[in-house]
Parts: C-alpha cells; sequence; structure tokens
C-alpha cells in the first residue's frame, strides 16, 4: 500500500470520528451554540474527505478540483469555530445577519477564486511536472495565500482565546477544560502552519483537529458544563444582590457571584474549591437535609466574625437550596442562594415586641374597662360578654360594671365610646370609675348621667363622645309584687316571691331589652343625649319592674348594627334572638334556673351576631335574670 493511499484512509478514518461528533452534536442542536459547533464539524468533515480524495490523484486537473472542494470546508471553519465561542460565552446577540454576512465575505471570495480555472493560481496551484516528481500532491502558494491564511488564524485565534478566556474565569474545576481546550488547539494551528509554510509536505489538521474537536464536543454536551453553568454568567448574575453559589455534588463552590464575596468576606479564588459547610458550618443542617429535585427554604444565624467582618450579635440569613440537574435528570450539583435577613429579622423582632407590648397594654386597659367577674347581686343573676372587633392588640371602647350604691341599692353601667384605642381606653376608664364614685355618693340615674357628661366635656378629646346607659336595682315593695304577679301566666304562682324594680336612664344609648315572663319583648327607657357634645343633656329616668325570669338586656351599638351584605343585624332581629333564647328555661324560677338563663341569653345575642356578621364593631351585652 503507498503511503498516499494509507494517508487518504487515516483521513476517510478521521472524517467518520467527525461525522459520528456531527451527528451527537445535531442530536444535542436544542443546547446553546450546538448549532455552529455542528456546522464547524461538517466543514471539518468535507475538508477531511476532499483531502482524502485530493492525496490520491495523480493529475493536476483533478487536485485542483478537489482542493477546490476542501477549500470550501476549510474556509468555513474559522468563522463558525468564532460564532461558536461568540454564543457559547453568552454573546449570541451580536450574531446578527449582518455579522454572519461579513464572516461569510472572504470565505465566498476564496472559494470564488478557487472554483474559476483563471484566478485559481492566485491562492493554491497544482503543477503536473511537480506531482510527478512527489509521491503525493503538493499545492504552491499564490500571493493571497498569505494574506488569506493570516485572516483565518486571526479569526481562529479570536474564537479559541474568547473560548479560554470564558472558561478560565469561570472557577477552579473548569480552568482544566480551558487547558485541554489551549492544548488541543495548539496542537491543531501548530501542525496546519507547519504545513501552510512548506515544513511538511503533507497537512495534519485534519487529524489534528480531531483532538480539538474531541475536547469541544465531549467537554461541553457530554460532561454537561452548559448544564451546571449557565452561559457565560448573564449580567443578571452579575448584578445579583444575593448571594448566588454554584456547589458540586460534593458540596464544594465551583462558582459563586461578586454578591457572594462582599457576603462570606473572600475573594472568589478563595472561594471556589471549598466546601460550603466549611465556610458556614451553619449549614450542615440544611445542606445534609437537601433531597435532590427538591427546593428548599432555611434560615440559620451565624457572627459576624464568620463573615469576616466586624459587629455584634448575630447575622441572619435565609437560604434557599435547589438541584442542578444534568441531561438525564440526575443531579450534578446545587444553586446556594443566600440573603442578608439581618435587618428584616431585626426588625420583625422589634415588630413583635411591640406587638406583645402592645397586646400587654391592651390586657390591662381592657382590665380598667370591665370587671374581672361581676359581682353577686341578691334576688338576680347577671351575665355579661365583651366582644372586640380586632385583635388581642385592640382595645374596645365598650364598657361596662355592676356595683354597689348607696343605700345598699345595686348599680349597672353600660357604655361605647367613640374610637378605638389607647385614647378611647383613657375616656372609658373615666367614665366607668365616675359613674361608680357618683353612685356612692347617691346620686339618681338622671344626675349621674348628667355629671358624667360634665366630666366628659372637661377631660375628653375632641370629637370624643360616649353614650350610657345606667340603671339603679332596688327592691320591689309589697304593692308592687302584687301587681306584678297579676300579669303572670296562669301556670306561673299568683304570689310569686321578690322581683326587682329598674331605674333606667339613657345618654344617646340603644335602650335595653325587657323579655317578660309571657315572652313579650319591650323596650325601656328614653334615648336621650350623646355624652361629651354638648354641655346640657336630656336626660330621663324611667322604672320598670321585673318579676321572677324576667330578662333586661342592655347592649351597645355593635350588636345591632353588625352588617352582612350591607344589611344590618337590627333591632327585630335582635328581639326575636332574645325571645328564642332559653325558651326551655321559662316558666322556672330560682337562682339556678336565673344563671342557667342568664349565661344562655348572653351566648344566644353573641352567637347570633358573629354567625350574621361580615363587618362588625366591638361588642358588649349585659345579662339581668331575676331569680
Amino acid at each position: 500500500m503507498s503511503s498516499n493511499v494509507a494517508i487518504a484512509i487515516g483521513l476517510l478514518v478521521g472524517g467518520a470520528a467527525y461525522l459520528v461528533m456531527a451527528a451527537y452534536v445535531w442530536r444535542q442542536r436544542r443546547a446553546p451554540a450546538a448549532y455552529a459547533l455542528f456546522v464547524s464539524l461538517i466543514a471539518i468533515l468535507v475538508w477531511s474527505m476532499a483531502y482524502a480524495i485530493e492525496m490520491t490523484t495523480r493529475s493536476a486537473q483533478f487536485a485542483a478540483i478537489w482542493a477546490t472542494v476542501k477549500y470550501a470546508g476549510v474556509v468555513t471553519v474559522p468563522p463558525s469555530l468564532l460564532a461558536f465561542a461568540v454564543e457559547y460565552t453568552g454573546r449570541g446577540r451580536h450574531l446578527t445577519v449582518r455579522t454572519l454576512a461579513l464572516l461569510a465575505v472572504e470565505p465566498l471570495i476564496v472559494v470564488g477564486l478557487l472554483a474559476v480555472p483563471s484566478t485559481h493560481h492566485l491562492l493554491r496551484f497544482y503543477d503536473q511536472d511537480t506531482i510527478d516528481k512527489t509521491p503525493w500532491p503538493y499545492a504552491e502558494s499564490g500571493v493571497l495565500f498569505l494574506p488569506h491564511t493570516v485572516y483565518s488564524y486571526v479569526v481562529l485565534v479570536s474564537a479559541l482565546a474568547l473560548l479560554v478566556w470564558r472558561l478560565a474565569r469561570l472557577a477552579q474545576p473548569y480552568r482544566r477544560p480551558a487547558v485541554a481546550v489551549i492544548a488541543a488547539s495548539v496542537i491543531a494551528l501548530g501542525g496546519n502552519a507547519m504545513f501552510a509554510f512548506g515544513l511538511v509536505w503533507i497537512d495534519p489538521a485534519p487529524f489534528l483537529f480531531v483532538v480539538l474537536m474531541v475536547v469541544l464536543v465531549w467537554g461541553f454536551f457530554r460532561m454537561g458544563l452548559l448544564d451546571l453553568v449557565p452561559i457565560a454568567r448573564s449580567a443578571v448574575m452579575q448584578q445579583l444582590t444575593d448571594a448566588v453559589l454554584v456547589l458540586d455534588a460534593y458540596n464544594r463552590v465551583i462558582d459563586c457571584n461578586p454578591a457572594a464575596t462582599g457576603l462570606l468576606g473572600l475573594p472568589r479564588p478563595e472561594l471556589t474549591g471549598r466546601y460550603v459547610t466549611a465556610l458556614l458550618p451553619e449549614l450542615v443542617d440544611a445542606v445534609d437535609a437537601h433531597r435532590p429535585g427538591v427546593y428548599q427554604q432555611h434560615e440559620v444565624s451565624t457572627v459576624p466574625e464568620r463573615l469576616g467582618r466586624p459587629g455584634h450579635g448575630q447575622v441572619h440569613l435565609a437560604v434557599q437550596l435547589s438541584s442542578l440537574t444534568d441531561r438525564t435528570g440526575h443531579e450534578a450539583g446545587r444553586l446556594l442562594v443566600l440573603r442578608d435577613d439581618t435587618q428584616r429579622t431585626e426588625t420583625e423582632r422589634r415588630l413583635r415586641e411591640l406587638l406583645e407590648s402592645e397586646t400587654r397594654l391592651a390586657t390591662v386597659l381592657q382590665t380598667g374597662l370591665r370587671p374581672a367577674s361581676l359581682p353577686r347581686v341578691p334576688g338576680i343573676h347577671l351575665a355579661a360578654r365583651s366582644l372586640p372587633a380586632g385583635t388581642g392588640s385592640h382595645v374596645s371602647g365598650d364598657f361596662y360594671d355592676v356595683h354597689q350604691a348607696l343605700g345598699g341599692d345595686w348599680a349597672f353601667v353600660l357604655g361605647d365610646v367613640a374610637g378605638k384605642g389607647v385614647h378611647a381606653a383613657v375616656v372609658t376608664s373615666m367614665a366607668r370609675y365616675t359613674a361608680r364614685t357618683l353612685s356612692a355618693q347617691g346620686w339618681g340615674p338622671k344626675q349621674v348621667i348628667e355629671q358624667l357628661n360634665q366630666a366628659l366635656l372637661v377631660d375628653a378629646e375632641p370629637e370624643r363622645f360616649c353614650t350610657v346607659v345606667y340603671g339603679r336595682i332596688g327592691e320591689l315593695d309589697q304593692e308592687a309584687a302584687q301587681d306584678l304577679a297579676q300579669d303572670f301566666p296562669l301556670d306561673l304562682p299568683k304570689d310569686p316571691p321578690g322581683g326587682v324594680r329598674l331605674t333606667v336612664a339613657l345618654g344617646g344609648h340603644p335602650a335595653p331589652l325587657v323579655r317578660r315572663a309571657d315572652g313579650r319583648i319591650e323596650a325601656i327607657g328614653s334615648a336621650g343625649t350623646a355624652l361629651g357634645i354638648l354641655p346640657v343633656v336630656d336626660i330621663e329616668e324611667v322604672c320598670v319592674d321585673l318579676g321572677p325570669g324576667e330578662v333586661m338586656v342592655a347592649y351597645t351599638d355593635g350588636v345591632t348594627e353588625a352588617r352582612r351584605e350591607g344589611v344590618e343585624f337590627g333591632e327585630e332581629r335582635l328581639a326575636w334572638t332574645l325571645a328564642s333564647a332559653a325558651v326551655g328555661l321559662r316558666g322556672h324560677t330560682g337562682p339556678a334556673a336565673a344563671a342557667l338563663a342568664a349565661d344562655a341569653v348572653a351566648d344566644r345575642i353573641v352567637d347570633a351576631v358573629t354567625d350574621f356578621a361580615q363587618n362588625r364593631d366591638d361588642i358588649a351585652v349585659l345579662v339581668l335574670v331575676v331569680d
């Protein structure tokens, strides 16, 4: 076998290798820069196949024809490799139609000159006498060969330099592929240069480019470099304020952004290659708990010294950990995002402390607005319910109280101060204890409300007013008890023991409701004038006698003004609720029945309002049932 035939066979084998790699890249054509690499492989394939045929011919004419075909591949390699490097390094936006057209100018000129017999000699030409004297065809160089060669090398070196620069900037594990690209490039370009300048008689580039292409195809696609590190780490990653670290399968840092170097206090070369758990031991639990394919969030705290910064206290970090998978779906690495949440965490802590402080303050204030428990009043049973509209830190403006008055009677007061919060609580507390003081001095309901109005005018803030119902609970005399007995149903005793007389005055407040022994519902009292607005108020006293089992309900307007779809709960619905509450206890008298009835009525009203309302204000209810 002649040497030129052996070389031709070697070129054909190399061409087969390029064909296999081209087929593989075509299958991966959705990957970035795959099309450009595919074109490069096809170009070198054409180069190798045409050169193999060229080496076997002994005719200058046929050698020139296959040389032209060969150069169609040769001139395509530099621009296609440059396109691959540009696209892979994330600069694909520069590959416009105009740019590609400019890159195609020189190859088209070269092929055109070679295709025309009269200009063929300007680049490379064959002399029959030379072919007859050499064991294989050898082309002579024309005047344009050197400019073409220099241009091609400039494009090739630019492409490979851009690629190597990109790889060298990524991280330590990717510098070995960069060295491989450099070595393969030097070998391929060096061999071609030796042939171009006449140092060797055979062009080894088609053989040597196999090494470079294997590095590119295997390194960039098979080894999954495009999977682990996004192309050229776009400017978005560079400008992220959160620290981003790319970890390999062993949790070593292989890439990071500037925010990570700033947060961890170390330059990038000192971060890459180190275990992330060695940099931040607080991440051990988060890393150990991570499962492939699962996105996880954690919060860790560390000391400032571990991050290379002075300070006291702790640094709070929000941690996000997710998987980076290869083309088969297996975890090839991890993406770790760290955010310094110290300020937010401290702000939330201060807000929680403030909320807890406000809640404690609200609890203290609420304790001053209403008694912890209701007193035991002879002859009656009491129940009260209070339900604020807001959260635990909300201070209601509704209040109630039951206390003893001068002379042995008992008094009750229930009111509603306009507004919410601490200022309303101050007015509420003042109103409650003013009423207590006036009761202890023996003032009647009308006088108590009038004096309370004067106190509010002096101490209350502008536009701060309240409504109040105040009542005195007294015993019935024998004559009043006998008159009351005549109104009882036939199945009740004609001479019921006891009963009470209520003397009620309203300062702009809703009238209390009374449920009689026969089930009738009636409102008692005259509305009067709200307090804290005018220096003189119109107040009337009303006396009502209640017999055993009869019920009085005083309430704030949060009950009747509760709304659902624009409809109020209303006084009629409240009256129906009172009429239907604890109906099983009607006709039963005595302390036990009165206690059960008082609680049942109070609960039924509150439940009815809360079930009905979509929007409501504070609620306060005071229930009185005669034993």
